[in-house]
């Protein structure tokens, strides 16, 4: 595995990480780059490094970035978040990286435009995150990191509403099973 941790000093986030990237196969020959700093609007994203030369190719380097505090929250730090939930959301947020592979640079950015712009497409790759998590495992850490976002105090509504309006609800995840969970890349 190509795993670099920029600006990440907790040991409890890069164990979480490495622990939950080992159990996905298909990122281990690509570099993924941990990255902590402030996120706007999110706790992490997952997004595919592009460059110029690179155009026509496959993706082949990603990073994580990690926001210091849980998003809507000054508060409340990624680190101290407990490890159940930490792993369910790297295990959603490797989950972008593994629909990611299947598209070309030029898809990549196709895809990007239609994440900030299509609603609609923005559920559906949320969704497709945690159906990939729950393939790979995590369908109870999944849970856990839903229950602890919409049911924490110090998490803001802000937050709470964007999980719920994009992702697949404690319901929806409860429901589906590591062998019906569909995993198929969206739209191409």
């Amino acid at each position: 595995m190509k795993v670099k941790f920029k600006e990440v000093s907790n040991d409890k986030i890069k164990d979480s990480f490495l622990e939950v990237l080992h159990k996905y196969p298909d990122l281990h020959d690509f570099s993924i780059t941990l990255f902590q700093k402030r996120v706007k609007a999110s706790t992490m994203q997952a997004q595919p490094i592009i460059t110029f030369k690179d155009l026509f190719k496959r993706v082949k380097k990603y990073r994580i970035k990690l926001g210091v505090y849980v998003s809507s929250s000054e508060s409340l730090k990624v680190e101290d978040v407990p490890k159940k939930v930490l792993i369910g959301w790297f295990a959603h947020e490797l989950g972008h990286l593994v629909d990611y592979l299947s598209y070309s640079t030029v898809g990549m950015i196709k895809y990007g435009l239609r994440y900030i712009t299509s609603k609609s497409f923005k559920m559906k790759a949320e969704h497709e995150a945690d159906y990939i998590a729950i393939k790979n495992g995590f369908r109870e850490e999944i849970i856990a990191t839903k229950e602890w976002v919409l049911n924490h105090d110090l998490v803001g509504q802000k937050y709470k509403d964007v999980l719920n309006k994009y992702y697949l609800s404690i319901e929806q995840v409860e429901l589906c099973n590591i062998d019906d969970a569909p995993f198929q890349p969206i739209v191409k």
